[in-house]
């Protein structure tokens, strides 16, 4: 894929975003914390790790962004680089859990929890080697684009 750089600056601001996203159901994380109005009743009702962490709200958010860019007529070009942007940054969030002791119930509302065999706890040193990979490859994606 060839993107330009406003479009690759969507995707990247797009994957900032995305991100942090599921972690909006826990009220004392980074992103839970200042959108506490939101936070609060998310993490009331499905705790921490639940819906936010499956497969269908990467689907679900995704569509709902898509759709409100969309009905608002955002700039025509704009929105699949974003939408595409924070689906990817919520899959990565996703995949670094998916490596913690706790894992993902990617399959919600089965309670079934998906672990990797090479798991660590969060806050662990390899949690931050992993997170850097991941920065570094998206970067590295990001200069591929631009060429």
């Amino acid at each position: 894929m060839h993107a330009g750089p406003v479009q690759t600056i969507l995707i990247v601001a797009g994957g900032i975003i995305g991100s942090h996203l599921p972690d909006i159901d826990h009220p004392k994380s980074a992103f839970g914390s200042r959108v506490l109005p939101l936070s609060l009743p998310i993490s009331a009702v499905f705790g921490h790790r639940g819906i936010t962490h499956s497969l269908i709200a990467v689907v679900g958010m995704s569509w709902l962004i898509w759709w409100s860019l969309h009905y608002v007529r955002w700039q025509q070009g704009f929105t699949v680089p974003l939408v595409v942007g924070i689906a990817t940054g919520y899959l990565s969030h996703l995949a670094g859990d998916f490596f913690t002791n706790s894992g993902v119930p990617l399959l919600w509302p089965s309670r079934r929890r998906f672990v990797s065999p090479l798991k660590f706890c969060t806050g662990d040193m390899r949690e931050y080697l992993l997170a850097f990979g991941m920065y570094g490859w998206s970067w590295m994606e990001c200069l591929r684009m631009l060429k």
